[in-house]
């Protein structure tokens, strides 16, 4: 079967989670002989190029996917233009990611089109565009409508989705490698309460630091960089201490020898770093937002605050004295989400797509 994904961020040139589901799983589906593509952006240069025996087919030049700490529409308008040439590609199934939506559209007429949400964004999007946030309420809905098969990263994700008439959605959760994260040591240093994301508002990053207030005798990292970086910083109390983005060995080295992962999204499709932490043996702390799917992981393997500091340092106070207990429960939940079985659970469903399409 050949498959084709598209999406314009490419791992390793861009590391975010989409493009690191698409590698991770794209590298294990050529393994079991599947033919795989990749429609992106060319972040190296013009020619094609292999990755892993993903076949990467650049449709235009590098962009700049950010303007400021917000997604271009001019790069996710290029993109989808630049796609228009390759609409008639061969592919048994094109599994498009719907973020940054545009790119879906050169896709429509093919009933082989494969749907991946990674997000929902509904109102949220007034306060990522100001006046014109009902453009990009307006584009999700079309996408919603589209008689297509529809993947979602998370339950969060897909009741969005289904809320909008969307019948099925088949939820195929993002992963780790949990036989990587299972053979680094922990370095020496030890953090009480760890952080690791892009420093952006949404993050929740800023009710962390108030909630670090109350918490005088921890200690909290936060790893990372961003906009907000510098707002926080000269926020923080004596107890937080912040580090640029690690390699990812050494991000794993650091989550194992800290005692509770604190991730106070206020939006998140899915939170790979949740997962990691798990595996690492963390409990989770997060905050009850309505798409923060990060509770759904910390429900399982840790505790949710109400959003607010007061309730936040409670919550991580409860994890830092049940670590100890819960962490072969963190440890074996994660075990679930190896790439490995999510890369199965996706060729089972690209089967029936694939034999639905035939009939």
């Amino acid at each position: 079967m050949e498959i084709v994904y598209v999406y314009d961020a490419v791992f390793p040139w861009v590391k975010g989670g989409v493009e690191k589901r698409i590698y991770e799983v794209g590298r294990r589906l050529v393994k079991e002989g599947f033919r795989v593509k990749w429609l992106c952006v060319g972040w190296w240069g013009k020619e094609k190029e292999n990755l892993d025996g993903i076949e990467l087919i650049p449709v235009c030049k590098a962009l700049k996917l950010y303007s400021g700490d917000r997604r271009s529409i001019r790069s996710a308008f290029i993109f989808a233009m630049s796609l228009l040439k390759k609409a008639r590609i061969k592919a048994d199934l094109i599994d498009c990611q719907v973020f940054p939506y545009l790119s879906v559209f050169p896709f429509v007429r093919r009933k082989d089109l494969v749907l991946t949400w990674h997000e929902f964004w509904g109102n949220y999007w007034d306060d990522y565009l100001g006046k014109i946030g009902f453009f990009g309420k307006y584009i999700e809905k079309i996408v919603a409508s589209l008689d297509r098969k529809m993947i979602a990263v998370s339950e969060t994700t897909a009741r969005a989705v289904r809320g909008l008439g969307v019948k099925e959605v088949e939820v195929i959760p993002n992963g780790i490698d949990f036989n990587f994260i299972s053979s680094v040591e922990e370095v020496e240093a030890e953090n009480d309460i760890v952080f690791a994301g892009r420093l952006i508002k949404e993050k929740g990053v800023d009710l962390l630091i108030e909630a670090m207030r109350s918490l005088p005798d921890h200690s909290c990292l936060i790893v990372g960089d961003g906009p907000e970086r510098e707002t926080l910083e000269s926020s923080a109390p004596e107890n937080v201490k912040f580090l640029n983005f690690l390699g990812y060995r050494e991000l794993i080295a650091t989550l194992k020898s800290s005692k509770v992962f604190v991730i106070p999204s206020r939006r998140e499709g899915f939170g790979i770093t949740a997962l990691e932490a798990n595996a690492c043996g963390l409990p989770v702390v997060t905050v009850d937002y309505p798409m923060n799917a990060v509770v759904e992981i910390a429900e399982k393997t840790g505790f949710v605050a109400k959003p607010n500091a007061m309730d936040l340092a409670e919550k991580i106070e409860i994890a830092i004295r049940s670590r100890n207990k819960m962490k072969e429960k963190c440890i074996n939940y994660a075990r679930n989400f190896d790439w490995d079985v999510i890369a199965k659970r996706l060729v089972e469903f690209y089967d029936q797509c694939y034999s639905s399409n035939k009939e």
